[in-house]
């Protein structure tokens, strides 16, 4: 006997003995008592003989049945009841074996009385059992039961409603492998159910249940191709998952099928079966189909009516169709028909209406009804209008300025890849209109358009790269971008390239290059180019000097209002160079560019007022306009204010502000206002302050400015400080001097004589002297002489001594003069008595009479 059927269980064994020998009723009898007495194999026996009638073939049915315990053998029996398979049909009959299963620890029995409870078959219909059921088949874990008891309390069905039990139950289902509940789970994540909204993943799931030849997913996973949703658009794909949903076709689907036959999209075009799928689609009443049917038929050339029958139900393409006929006649019934189009929701005949209105093409202008039409087109989605109706808004020119509004729809746009309003985006957050200033957005926005080739865009990358606003400067970055909205056509970026080329930024410095980007340039109409080419003619950069030529072009920029070029023309008029003199013309131009905002002419006007050139001489009015070109941030006239206070001239004379404009002239980086208030901190008088004006004197010093090096060479070595510092003061004199500074070249010697760093060095002294003597220097000369007659780093000549003298004071060096008029020359170190202090230069390095001891 089988290793299933319970020894102990004596009636069932003496039951199949007596049916073995013949005995089939006494057999049957201790059998159906083994049932009776819980013994529940001898149910399974009792159903295979009773439709068998031979204990051999029922037997050996049983044995196989039971191999896998009798949970499975008892489902089994109600499965083959319920479908008809191997039994008569009986759902009553089902019940039984079912529940059997079930009591005996089964899930899938769970299922099939809830199923039965749920649709009435076989049982009486009841949601509550049905609910109870399904629970009790999805704790066993039978994934169907997950499944359908996911389905109720989905819906609080029969019992509690919950969706995240609902989910819960759906995912074990599908990961088990249950193609609906995968089906399902792709609709959680397709709607957001108890989750996000994430189509990539509802599309996984569907596809995992399309793979099962789920067919309500083939749908889906054909749609999400169709569409692009969740994966990218394949209309192969669409259509290969669509072929195997079988008949019949929902009717959207057979219309995409028709279209992608039709259009011949991601397949081979099949006219005659794109035909029949329109038609099925078209006898469902789907309207697209309709329309599509009538562009198909239109290709065959046959006569049709399905434009107007889609149109009279309402469908808005057909009716915008419909409209076009009748606007190639010209008639106003085209319009109509594209407010019936409109009407029916068709987002294109509103956008189309937006520009009829507006140009009053076959309607009366209705500026309002341009402006609703393109806000309605643009509320349905289309790009185009969205962007036109942004357009609309930040104009105000048919409709009320809204900024707010504009910025709303460009960005709807933007998102959607309208390269144009990423553009405008870009220009809305640089400008801050409706939003706050973010130049990183604004860049973001602007390489976007840019990648979409927008040259206005291309040219602001290039403006972002060069400056490095929001990003790393990098001037290749911005040459490249310059030039990609150049070779787009967009000027400005031509003269951006030719400043580039000039300065030698992003690219080889290339001044012809530059001056055929400006003559481009200017030939477009940009004044700055126009400036600048009068400019390369004026300092002959590139090409050569012609002031005529830059008289000409500073004109042209000047006529365009460019403030920069009126002021150059004004400089030509001023020189005579180029044009005849004329302080008059010259004064006009300064005072145009200045009422432009140019600090420059302003500054020049001033000066002309000052000296009385073009226009009566008024001291005071040049001192206000020197101080509002200060004010307006042109430091050089910080530096002439400050020269005014010094000498009393437009003003009264006061140190203290002129130490005031010298300072601000100084934070503004001129440098020459650095030096002149150093030279105050510098003074025997009670504004002296070394460590102050050494301040001030080492940033010009810094940036190259060489009275400022010489004099804080000299401040630094100076006994008024607490430390010296004479290592940092050879420095910055061997800067000024190398630089080709007189005085600091002098001072070389006077550092070396006094021994500042490392003790007296007469010899380096009579050295750094002889090169300054050689070239004619009568002040070095003079030191020289005194050298020869102290008999230090070189051996006394008196002789020699005099001989250089007389050449000092023939030079024009005084002192040189009186030595020779004494009865004996000094010697020794007593000659070093007449040796020069050192030597201090106004701004332009001409040594002044006052020096420092």
């Amino acid at each position: 006997m089988t290793e299933n059927i319970l020894p102990e269980n004596k009636l069932f064994l003496r039951g199949l003995e007596l049916l073995k020998r013949g005995k089939a009723e006494k057999g049957l009898k201790r059998i159906e008592k083994a049932f009776d007495t819980g013994y529940k194999p001898a149910m399974i026996f009792l159903d295979f003989y009773e439709q068998e009638n031979s204990w051999e073939t029922a037997y050996e049915a049983f044995e196989k049945l039971m191999e896998n315990g009798f949970s499975d053998a008892a489902l089994t029996i109600g499965k083959w009841y319920y479908t008809g398979e191997n039994r008569q049909k009986d759902a009553s009959k089902s019940v039984r074996w079912f529940l059997e299963s079930a009591r005996a620890g089964g899930a899938d029995g769970c299922n099939y009385i809830g199923e039965m409870r749920e649709t009435g078959i076989g049982l009486e219909e009841n949601d509550e059992k049905a609910f109870e059921w399904y629970e009790r088949g999805a704790e066993r874990g039978d994934i169907v039961a997950k499944y359908n008891f996911g389905r109720l309390v989905r819906i609080g069905k029969g019992g509690r409603r919950d969706l995240e039990e609902a989910v819960d139950n759906w995912y074990e289902s599908a990961k088990a492998g249950y193609a609906p509940a995968m089906y399902k789970i792709g609709e959680v994540f397709e709607e957001g159910l108890s989750v996000p909204v994430k189509l990539p993943k509802a599309f996984e799931w569907y596809l995992k249940a399309a793979e099962k030849d789920y067919p309500e997913a083939c749908g889906k996973v054909g749609r999400f191709y169709y569409e692009g949703r969740g994966t990218e658009q394949d209309y192969a794909l669409a259509y290969h998952w669509f072929s195997k949903i079988g008949d019949p076709l929902p009717a959207d689907i057979s219309m995409k099928m028709g279209k992608i036959l039709f259009e011949g999209l991601g397949v081979e075009k099949n006219i005659e079966l794109a035909k029949k799928y329109l038609e099925q689609a078209a006898d469902a009443n789907f309207m697209e189909a309709m329309f599509l049917l009538g562009r198909l038929l239109d290709e065959l050339g046959e006569k049709h009516d399905w434009y107007q029958v889609a149109a009279d139900k309402g469908y808005a393409p057909a009716q915008e169709i419909i409209a076009n006929q009748y606007l190639e006649k010209a008639e106003s019934e085209g319009a109509e028909w594209l407010e019936k189009a409109a009407l029916g929701g068709n987002a294109e005949a509103m956008l189309r209406l937006s520009y009829l209105y507006e140009t009053g093409e076959n309607v009366e202008v209705n500026a309002k009804k341009a402006v609703d039409y393109a806000k309605r087109a643009a509320d349905k989605g289309v790009v185009e209008a969205q962007y036109r109706y942004a357009s609309l808004c930040l104009a105000g020119e048919i409709t009320e300025k809204d900024e707010h509004a504009a910025a709303d729809y460009f960005s709807r746009s933007a998102e959607a890849g309208h390269p144009r309003a990423a553009y405008l985006m870009g220009i809305l957050h640089e400008k801050g209109l409706s939003y706050w200033s973010d130049k990183e957005k604004a860049f973001q926005w602007f390489m976007d358009a840019a990648e979409k080739g927008v040259p206005g865009a291309m040219f602001r990358v290039g403006v972002y790269f060069e400056n490095g606003i929001t990003v790393e400067k990098n001037p290749e970055k911005a040459f490249s971008w310059y030039q990609k909205a150049a070779d787009e056509g967009y000027a400005r970026a031509l003269f951006n390239l030719g400043v580039l080329y000039e300065a030698g930024r992003g690219v080889a410095a290339n001044m012809e290059k530059a001056v055929e980007m400006y003559r481009l340039a200017a030939e477009k109409d940009i004044p700055e180019a126009m400036n600048n080419l009068g400019n390369a003619y004026h300092q002959g950069k590139g090409v050569e000097v012609n002031l005529e030529e830059a008289a000409r072009w500073y004109q042209k920029a000047a006529d365009s209002g460019f403030a920069l070029g009126e002021y150059n023309l004004g400089v030509l008029y001023y020189m005579g160079e180029g044009l005849e003199k004329n302080y008059s013309e010259a004064f006009q131009l300064f005072e145009k560019a200045a009422e432009e905002g140019s600090v420059e002419a302003k500054y020049n006007l001033a000066g002309m007022y000052f000296y009385g050139e073009g226009v009566p001489k008024d001291q005071e009015t040049a001192f206000a306009l020197y101080r509002e070109a200060a004010e307006n941030g042109f430091s050089e006239a910080w530096r002439t204010l400050g020269e005014l206070y010094l000498d009393g001239e437009g003003t009264e004379a006061d140190p203290v502000k002129a130490a005031e404009c010298f300072a601000k002239g100084g934070y503004g980086g001129d440098n020459e206002s650095r030096f002149m208030l150093g030279r105050l901190y510098a003074g025997n008088d009670e504004q002296a302050d070394f460590p102050k004006a050494i301040s001030f004197l080492e940033p010009a010093a810094k940036d190259g400015f060489l009275p400022a090096a010489n004099l804080l060479a000299t401040l630094l070595v100076s006994p008024e400080l607490e430390k010296r510092h004479p290592a940092d003061a050879w420095k910055w004199l061997n800067k000024a001097a190398e630089g080709g500074l007189r005085a600091a070249k002098l001072n070389k010697a006077t550092f070396l004589k006094r021994g500042e760093l490392n003790g007296p060095d007469f010899k380096a002294c009579l050295e750094q002297l002889t090169e300054l003597a050689d070239g004619g220097d009568e002040m070095a000369r003079f030191n020289q002489a005194l050298l020869y007659l102290a008999g230090l780093g070189v051996r006394k000549d008196v002789d020699k001594a005099r001989e250089l003298l007389e050449d000092a004071s023939v030079g024009g060096w005084l002192t040189a003069a009186e030595l020779l008029h004494m009865d004996k020359l000094p010697e020794g170190p007593a000659a070093l008595e007449y040796w020069m202090p050192y030597l201090a230069t106004d701004a332009e390095g001409n040594i002044l009479k006052g020096n420092l001891s």
